[in-house]
């Protein structure tokens, strides 16, 4: 398998869909330990309100998924959720705009991309105790995987095991953004909530393309 196509990505949204519904609770119980605990209610909204617009008018090319994917985020789910995953996914399918198909460097491409945006938009760097604790080791070991010519299963895979690392390296942290950052120990102790959502993204991502190469 070189590329995932269209097809793949909105199934992809399916399969996000049916992880969050799976992961609320416990995405929710690791946002309630210093915030407003729905972080997880709020991801199964945004999925699924791309799930149901991705079905009513069928997407042109790869980029346009991920794009309607985040826009379904900044249109539906509010607060800083909706604003740093839209703008995650806004971004890297405007990068992906016209795709048929996405290889290992196209991906990292259009996630560094969502990667700087969010840091734009969230105000957050490595190290604050965010989802780009989780997402910037995925995007470099996509960097990595890239210019070793890795398959795009296998750069997935790296991918996603560097985004759990960075989640749980979020528990040692102190929040330096956000409502935790006025929390008693500034949430050190807790997996941040972001983090473990840009975890399962990266898992459900690398266990998709795992299940389409092997087919």
């Amino acid at each position: 398998m070189s590329t995932l196509d269209r097809e793949f990505w909105i199934g992809f949204v399916d399969r996000l869909v049916a992880v969050f519904e799976e992961n609320e609770p416990r995405l929710c119980g690791y946002d309630g330990a210093t915030g407003d605990g729905d972080h997880g209610t709020s991801m199964l909204h945004g999925f699924r309100e791309a799930q149901k617009g991705l079905r009513a008018t069928p997407p042109a090319d790869v980029g346009e998924v991920i794009r309607r994917t985040g826009e379904a985020f900044l249109e539906n789910v509010g607060g800083v959720t909706g604003i740093v995953f839209g703008s995650l996914l806004i971004s890297a399918g405007e990068g992906g705009a016209g795709l048929p198909g996405t290889d290992t460097a196209a991906l990292y491409s259009m996630l560094l991309l969502g990667l700087e945006a969010v840091k734009k938009r969230g105000k957050a760097v490595e190290g604050d105790k965010t989802m780009v604790d989780a997402l910037s080791p995925a995007v470099a070991a996509l960097r990595t995987a890239a210019e070793a010519g890795d398959p795009v299963e296998t750069a997935l895979a790296k991918a996603a095991r560097a985004a759990q690392t960075g989640m749980e390296a979020t528990v040692a942290m102190e929040a330096k953004v956000g409502r935790a950052r006025y929390q008693s120990g500034k949430g050190s102790g807790h997996v941040d909530a972001g983090a473990a959502s840009i975890c399962l993204f990266f898992q459900t991502l690398s266990q998709a393309a795992a299940t389409l190469s092997a087919s």
